[in-house]
């Protein structure tokens, strides 16, 4: 499919008359929250890069480009230190540009923003193959630059664009090659050019053509809600830039922003629909059984996937009869049968996924894992249909650990002949007339809603239904699954259906509220505050309960090390529960489901949005409990305000174990990143960036939803934890979120943001990056990164592409060296939702105005 610079639609004179009188009834007006102090900034048009790339001896280079090949025209630098430099061009806009042996340099004293002075350039990005030896430049006499090595040439354009501009290149690549089925998150590409007068590869040329065949994501809701909630704002802030006479082209503009809106929730919302279990468990993914990636050895359901995960696939049908029976948990007691089942397939997770232990306390009870197993209730009732010698946890098991008692046995979701009895281990020797011995299944009771039928080609729907025997899903959802799928839930039904007549987004409406109900209740099911799956305890990560994040903290409190902010045992040994740096987090999220799911339920389930509500002021009630009976919900804000002290005593007892179980101090601390930074309480050290990510959520629905003051000032309190490093990162999905949840302060860096979408990257390749750079100072390597770390954040084009869960300092995937057959015909490229989230929120908050 062709990309386009901006897509125009045709609109017939009734559907133009119809949309006028919609939008006409839309209110317009400032989007600021209520006391908003800070002036939004005036954004303009900037200079972008856009490059063009020419292998040696390529026939479409110019052959009347004035090369440069000397440095004469250098003349702020001493001879003594521009030994490297090859080439350098003085443009007539005054700019440098200096070619190097290890790059090229952009040099504009009059920069706007004085980060913007020096630009550096180097890698395959922006030098033919990764070839930083520069043998030449040339001015092109538009403010961009020709620069040659032996490599190849590369054109960099740098032509002005605002942001609004750039918006368009994302929206195009999600509509040619990022989207599957409504879900959006990077893929592989291919690129070809229909002009067959050139060889150049040019990403902008109008002729140019991406093509990419998206697959599974083991995070395809939360990737697809951020791109939905960017649509959502893009919607609004549409709606109330152009008022309510907009001309024709703003109303192509405003139905394209909806349209997508509405096509990426209702991705999302499937996910929550697809496996028929009927009772709101949010699946990661899911495939067609078409799909390559869905494959099994023999195309059967006994044969082995090597897509890893926990993945189910579905017999539907009348003469679908479970052959396991059904979990006490996934049984209706409304009479309602199922119309068949799900098996899970035969992957590396499925069969030895055995977990760590959770709780110090919790000794070898298969609840005290955070894998696979099933619970014991769960196995007794698989086994009133298990014939004599075929009993699950007796016959058939399989070895997860060996402690000083003996093996300890669980029943994981596939155990094959190989595995019996023996050690947890991947098998693949599984096939129609190699049966593994168990596979698990889970009860299919309805069919999915036909309102998600047009995101299916017409080769799924059969007799007007989505055919469920074509899906494979994947369980063992996340807590970043399921934060993501409730700001998904709140920021359609507040921002975009809000008070709207609209049929369609009525619909949409429904199914919210419906979903939003079915998952709260599977969360707060017996009060055990997690998502329960097929294997009838909690998936591994989604979990809110108060024992995970806090078994075992009235013991460590007792001991002298907690002191120095080391969590043990009696015994000197690590007691910290599983969860117990997840607990900030993990508080937040459960306070931002719980807030969403009282709003998005007040009308149509007004008893369950009050006891959703209930269960949220609970947070606020009284302090947290730190010993048995825990109790789920109580206190969480108090845990949320522990953000910072809780990453310290991670990071303190990581170097008190490293250390040979003593407290470290400057005269016996080894060189471990703990260690040092547990000397300099520099708990930034010990950040986990994904976190950070998923913090955004719940904070974004809180500070925007909650209306009592000391509430919301705790909540604030708990972010501005998370804030003071993320201010370093410079992230305008970060930043602006800061100024929400302090829309009264006026000297929030703002401008730090917006340059972060000036530099942002118009196509997100995964290009290796260089970092043989000495402009730079680095610092020791994160805990969790295991690389030296930049000691500032570089701009967005200048580093490799990452999303917000990564770490944005790291010194990682760097250039490997030259490689003049390079191809910029295929790669890997992400979605510009880090681009178009933020930026569409900005607008609509008027944080920032084009």
């Amino acid at each position: 499919m062709q990309m386009m610079k901006k897509r125009a639609r045709k609109i017939t004179g009734a559907l133009l008359a119809v949309t006028l009188f919609t939008l006409s009834a839309i209110p317009v007006g400032a989007a600021k929250l209520p006391g908003a102090s800070y002036s939004p900034v005036q954004l303009e048009a900037v200079q972008s890069k856009k490059m063009t790339y020419y292998k040696n001896g390529s026939a479409s280079i110019p052959n009347t480009l004035d090369w440069i090949t000397d440095a004469s025209a250098l003349k702020f630098l001493p001879l003594s230190v521009i030994g490297d430099v090859t080439s350098v061009v003085l443009d007539k806009e005054g700019v440098y540009w200096i070619g190097t042996q290890n790059g090229l340099q952009r040099v504009d004293f009059n920069a706007s923003d004085t980060k913007d002075i020096v630009q550096y350039m180097a890698g395959p990005r922006y030098l033919y193959g990764g070839d930083n030896h520069v043998t030449g430049l040339a001015s092109d006499e538009a403010g961009g630059i020709w620069a040659r090595t032996a490599s190849g040439v590369t054109h960099i354009a740098m032509p002005e664009q605002t942001l609004h501009e750039k918006s368009f290149i994302y929206e195009d690549l999600v509509q040619t090659i990022l989207d599957r089925r409504g879900m959006v998150h990077g893929t592989s590409f291919t690129f070809t050019d229909t002009d067959n007068t050139t060889d150049a590869v040019n990403y902008n040329s109008a002729t140019g053509v991406f093509n990419s065949t998206p697959t599974t994501s083991d995070n395809d809701g939360l990737w697809t809600t951020m791109y939905a909630m960017g649509e959502v704002f893009r919607y609004k802030a549409l709606q109330e830039q152009y008022g309510t006479n907009p001309t024709s082209e703003q109303v192509a503009e405003i139905n394209d922003a909806k349209a997508a809106a509405l096509r990426a929730t209702k991705a999302v919302l499937l996910l929550d629909y697809v496996s028929g279990r009927g009772n709101g468990f949010p699946v990661r993914s899911y495939m067609l059984t078409s799909e390559a990636t869905a494959a099994t050895v023999g195309n059967t359901v006994y044969g082995y996937q090597s897509t890893n995960g926990f993945w189910f696939q579905n017999f539907v049908g009348p003469d679908k009869n479970n052959p396991n029976g059904i979990i006490p948990s996934m049984q209706r007691d409304d009479g309602v049968e199922p119309i068949g089942y799900s098996m899970v397939r035969v992957t590396k997770d499925a069969e030895n996924k055995k977990g760590s232990m959770l709780f110090p306390s919790g000794g070898t009870d298969v609840m005290n894992y955070n894998g696979l197993g099933l619970s014991q209730a769960s196995i007794d009732e698989l086994n009133l249909t298990r014939p004599e010698g075929q009993k699950l946890g007796i016959d058939i098991k399989t070895i997860v650990e060996t402690t000083e008692s003996g093996p300890v046995y669980q029943v994981l979701p596939v155990i094959t002949a190989a595995t019996n009895n023996s050690t947890a281990k991947e098998d693949k020797t599984t096939s129609e007339t190699n049966k593994p011995l168990f596979q698990l299944t889970a009860p299919v009771y309805e069919q999915i809603p036909d309102f998600f039928n047009d995101l299916f080609p017409s080769s799924v729907i059969v007799d007007g239904h989505i055919d469920m025997n074509q899906i494979v899903y994947k369980a063992d959802t996340s807590s970043d699954e399921v934060i993501g799928h409730y700001a998904m839930f709140y920021t359609a039904f507040k921002y975009l259906i809000g008070d709207s007549n609209d049929p369609e987004l009525l619909e949409l409406k429904s199914f919210i509220e419906e979903t939003t109900q079915r998952m709260t209740e599977l969360i707060l099911k017996d009060d055990h505050y997690y998502i329960e799956d097929a294997t009838g305890k909690s998936t591994q990560w989604s979990r809110w309960l108060g024992k995970y994040f806090n078994d075992s903290l009235s013991t460590m409190e007792k001991q002298k090390q907690w002191e120095f902010s080391v969590g043990v045992d009696k015994d000197g040994n690590d007691a910290l529960s599983y969860g117990y740096e997840d607990a900030p987090l993990n508080a937040l999220e459960v306070m931002g489901v719980l807030k969403t799911a009282s709003f998005v339920t007040e009308k149509r389930y007004p008893a369950d949005s009050l006891k959703y509500e209930m269960a949220y002021e609970q947070a606020f009630a009284s302090s947290y409990s730190k010993e048995d009976p825990y109790v789920n919900g109580l206190g969480y804000i108090d845990m949320a305000l522990e953000y910072v002290e809780r990453r310290i005593v991670r990071q303190a007892t990581n170097a008190y174990s490293d250390n040979g179980n003593e407290v470290v101090t400057m005269d016996n601390a080894g060189d471990s990143t703990n260690a040092n930074a547990t000397l300099h309480n520099d708990w930034t050290q010990y950040i986990n960036y994904s976190d950070e990510e998923l913090g955004w959520f719940p904070v974004f629905i809180l500070v925007t939803l909650e209306q009592d003051e000391l509430r919301h000032a705790k909540i604030v309190e708990a972010y501005d934890q998370w804030y003071s490093n993320e201010v370093r990162e410079e992230n305008p999905f970060y930043t602006f979120l800061y100024q929400l949840a302090h829309p009264d302060k006026t000297d929030v860096d703002l401008q730090s943001a917006v340059r972060f979408l000036y530099r942002f990257p118009e196509f997100q390749i995964e290009f290796p990056v260089e970092w043989d750079r000495q402009d730079v100072f680095y610092i020791e390597p994160g805990d969790r990164d295991k690389a030296k770390q930049t000691n500032y954040a570089l701009a967005p084009d200048e580093r490799r592409i990452i999303k917000h869960n990564s770490n944005p300092f790291a010194n990682e995937s760097q250039s490997t060296g030259v490689n003049p057959n390079y191809n910029y015909r295929t790669g890997s490229i992400e979605a510009g939702s880090v681009f178009t989230l933020p930026y569409w929120m900005g607008r609509y908050f008027e944080i920032i105005k084009e």
